[in-house]
């Protein structure tokens, strides 16, 4: 086997930490009164919706936790709602910042209380949840899952690829980080 699927969701993890620390600087800048530009939120909301929702997590919710949770009938039913319902939560803590960007720019002062303290409950749950797959959830797969399971799943990952331009998704994520650190 080439690479393991859940080496790819952990290099995934790994462009998802960049931004969260991009975030993080960011929150530290609004805790010290300073105002980063909208343009900096627009990219955290656009990276959020194309790379972690679209890309990262339905690999993770449509095709790894699902094999899992046959694997272990049911056994794992819990632990994979949690995930989900973190996925679930993280979305719409994009969505409140999302639709507090434009008022922010103009000058809204509760606006930059919402995105703070959004901001601020994305990261942390984000770097909490991908604690508990790097080094529970995905040690489990690599266990669970047979070297033959493993390449099936391989497969359904880069037929997603395919089918969303997978390639072009990851560049654009890439291109999306470093603008987010230079802004700041």
């Amino acid at each position: 086997m080439k690479q393991k699927p859940t080496e790819i969701l952990m290099k995934e993890h790994d462009l998802i930490r960049r931004v969260l620390d991009n975030c993080s600087v960011a929150v530290e800048k609004m805790e010290n009164g300073e105002k980063p530009p909208k343009e900096f939120f627009e990219k955290a909301v656009e990276f959020a919706h194309t790379f972690s929702d679209r890309h990262h997590h339905f690999k993770e919710e449509y095709l790894m936790f699902v094999r899992l949770a046959q694997k272990k009938n049911g056994a794992i039913d819990a632990e994979i709602d949690a995930l989900r319902y973190q996925h679930d939560r993280s979305r719409n803590l994009i969505a409140e910042i999302s639709q507090s960007i434009s008022r922010y720019a103009e000058g809204q002062d509760p606006q930059a209380t919402i995105i703070l303290e959004d901001m601020a409950a994305y990261i942390s749950l984000l770097r909490r949840h991908m604690q508990r797959e790097d080094h529970v959830f995905y040690p489990m797969a690599d266990k669970e899952l047979s070297a033959s399971e493993q390449q099936d799943l391989l497969g359904e990952f880069q037929k997603e690829d395919a089918k969303t331009n997978g390639k072009a998704v990851l560049e654009t994520a890439q291109r999306l980080e470093t603008e987010m650190g230079a802004i700041l």
